[in-house]
Parts: C-alpha cells; sequence; structure tokens
C-alpha cells in the first residue's frame, strides 16, 4: 500500500516540479523577448524623434543662409517666415545682438521681444551659445496660447570689412510639443507603450528635465540615447501592461508541455 500511494506522489511531485520549470523557463524566454523587441522600438523612434527636432532645427539654418548671403539683413522676414511655417512651429523668431525684434506670427507676441542675452531665465544658456558656437533648445515651457514648446536658438556670426568674426545673433524658432515628434510617439502607443522624453536641462549638466511623457509611473524601462547639439536625450519606454504577458506565459508554456509528452 506504501509503495502504491509513495510512487504516485513522487510521480506527481516530479510532474509540478517540470511544470514549474517550463512556467520559469518560458516565462523569462517571454519577457527577453519582450525587451529585445521594447529596445529595437526604443532605438526606431528615438532616431525618429532625433529626426523630427533635427527638422526642425533646420529652419533655423534656413534663415542663416539667408542672412549670410544678405549679409545681416532679411528685408522680406515675414514672406520668408509665412513660407517656411509649419503645423508643429509656434513662432519663427530673428534676434540680432541678442535682442529678438521680429517674430512671425507677430500677433500677440510684443512680449516675446526681449534681451536674450540679459533675461534672467534664457540668459546665461544663450550666452553659452553665443560663446561657444552650439545650437542650444530650451525648454519646455508653457505657450500664451496653450500648450508647451521647445525654444531652438542658433547663433550666427558674420565677418566685418576686415573679415573678422562677429556674432551677429540668433535666428529662433519655438517648437510645438509634442506636435514635433507626434508621429513617433503615437507609433508607440499603438504598439502599447507609456514612454517618456526627457533632455539634459543645459549643456553644461548631467540632470535631465522631462520634454514629454505619457505615464507620470512610468518604470523598469529600456532606454535609448541621443544627443542634438550639446544636449542629449533619452527616450524610455515600457509596455503599458507591464513586461509579463500571463496569456502569452501560458500559450507558451501549453505548447511546450503538448511537445513534452
Amino acid at each position: 500500500m506504501k509503495k502504491k500511494t509513495i510512487v504516485p506522489l513522487i510521480v506527481f511531485l516530479l510532474g509540478i516540479c517540470l511544470v514549474g520549470l517550463i512556467v520559469y523557463k518560458t516565462d523569462s524566454h517571454e519577457t527577453e523577448q519582450q525587451h529585445i523587441k521594447a529596445q529595437l522600438n526604443a532605438t526606431t523612434y528615438g532616431e525618429r524623434i532625433k529626426n523630427e527636432i533635427t527638422n526642425g532645427i533646420a529652419i533655423t539654418d534656413a534663415l542663416k543662409q539667408v542672412l549670410i548671403s544678405e549679409n545681416g539683413k532679411i528685408s522680406q522676414f515675414d514672406t520668408i517666415a509665412e513660407n517656411i511655417m509649419s503645423d508643429f512651429i509656434e513662432s519663427i523668431q530673428l534676434a540680432p545682438d541678442g535682442i529678438v525684434t521680429d517674430i512671425y506670427p507677430s500677433e500677440g507676441m510684443e512680449a516675446g521681444k526681449i534681451d536674450l542675452l540679459q533675461d534672467k531665465e534664457r540668459g546665461r544658456i544663450s550666452r553659452y551659445a553665443r560663446d561657444n558656437h552650439v545650437i542650444v533648445t530650451q525648454g519646455p515651457f508653457d505657450l500664451k496660447q496653450g500648450g508647451c514648446g521647445i525654444a531652438v536658438r542658433n547663433p550666427i556670426y558674420l565677418k566685418d570689412k576686415n573679415n573678422q568674426e562677429y556674432f551677429w545673433g540668433f535666428t529662433i524658432v519655438i517648437l510645438r510639443v509634442p506636435d514635433i515628434f507626434s508621429d513617433a510617439i503615437n507609433a508607440l502607443s499603438d504598439f502599447g507603450y507609456e514612454y517618456r522624453l526627457s533632455k539634459t536641462d543645459a549643456p553644461w549638466t548631467d540632470t535631465y528635465k522631462v520634454v514629454y511623457q505619457s505615464d507620470d509611473q512610468l518604470t523598469h524601462t529600456v532606454s535609448y540615447d541621443f544627443t542634438i547639439g550639446k544636449e542629449n536625450w533619452i527616450l524610455e519606454i515600457a509596455p503599458e501592461n507591464g513586461w509579463k504577458d500571463l496569456k502569452l506565459t501560458y500559450c507558451a508554456t501549453s505548447n511546450r508541455l503538448r511537445e513534452n509528452l
């Protein structure tokens, strides 16, 4: 009787151990595959976000070329700005000597005509851009018209009659957030990911500031880092339902059990 009881019990316990081992290995495999897939998506859409922001920055380069060809003058700024305007741009600006003098569109923008180099919030990063010959991005900040924006300031240098380089000022665009990279984040949402996009607060610091995110509680993420100008950006993503999909684990475990029977 003891043998008749013990043998089935041992078989039963071994069966439980086998199932547990298969479930553990299946769960680990599925989680690893999810991480690999998520990392590929983070890389793909991180690069896409970088390209979209870079395309926005390119507008300041277009104005720069006009200024250089016209020796620091733009006779039809509004017309030029209107032609290069797009849906993700809040405004296009000129700041000779660091003082904002022209803004398109101009309606309701009078408060934006400030001395960037002396401004309390914008002065330090603007002087950094001027002194280091680098494009800087600042923000996000609230827009008066609603939503958020990021300011891009591109320092321009010309040469005087003695062929000496001097600082002309800035060409500037204000990019709407998240409009500038909406295609990328919409794709991530469609694939079932939560996300967080952050950037260094300034070129001289390692402190990151959130630019845009889908969830305040985002944890256990995979990430992709990229650089724009002198500033570092990071895109973090994670599945909105967590890394462990019990349905996938159950299906995969059932298949493996059938294979072992």
